[in-house]
């Protein structure tokens, strides 16, 4: 499908760039979680970072916060998540909480940074004010990870009617046929599924009609 990108109407969303979900370290590597999937799409990552900054196109980033104090775990009959894991991931103030050494030095005083407790980052979030504010109806979609915050925000997102670009080697999971099959999913229902090299392409076609950021 052809598709001619607009920067003045597209926003960069990064999902959970952090330490946990992305350093072998991190609470996934220390889980059993495969890494090298994950650790694998930041040097794409980065290169679209990159291109998006020098478009003028805002980067939003989301932070995943799990609180020690949280009680929702004890409202569940079924064990959460959050329970299957080596430890409580993503707490306030903790090196697993950070945005990996490799991506940090990307946010600067223009990005965004949205701070949440759940997959979604749209969920009690400031996420659509905020593309609102700034006039974005274009979301180009990466992070981590496919099978829960990046798929939960992508159907949000659509339920929305942004339109999504969601690039598959900027995105990772947990498991490469959860990963596979979301992507397929999301081809057919939700998006645009392409590749870095694809973006950047389309980045460097891009028209800026409308009002810049």
């Amino acid at each position: 499908m052809d598709y001619s990108l607009d920067v003045s109407d597209t926003a960069l969303l990064v999902i959970d760039a952090q330490n946990a979900f992305l350093h072998p370290e991190g609470t996934l590597g220390i889980s059993g979680v495969d890494m090298a999937p994950l650790t694998a799409i930041i040097p794409p990552l980065r290169r679209v970072i990159e291109a998006c900054k020098a478009r003028g196109i805002p980067d939003i980033w989301s932070v995943q916060h799990h609180l020690p104090g949280d009680r929702t775990p004890a409202l569940h009959r079924i064990q959460p998540h959050t329970g299957k894991r080596a430890r409580l991931a993503c707490q306030p103030g903790t090196w697993d909480a950070e945005v990996v050494a490799e991506l940090k030095s990307y946010i600067d005083d223009r990005s965004h940074i949205i701070q949440k407790h759940k997959f979604s980052v749209f969920y009690n979030t400031r996420l659509e004010v905020l593309l609102r504010i700034l006039g974005r109806r274009t979301l180009i979609i990466t992070g981590s990870t496919t099978n829960a915050c990046v798929d939960t925000t992508v159907r949000e997102a659509y339920m929305r009617d942004y339109d999504l670009l969601i690039v598959s080697d900027c995105i990772a999971g947990v498991r490469r046929d959860w990963h596979e099959a979301a992507l397929a999913v999301w081809a057919q229902y939700c998006g645009l599924v392409v590749t870095s090299d694809r973006v950047l392409a389309m980045l460097a076609a891009a028209s800026t009609s409308g009002q810049g950021s």
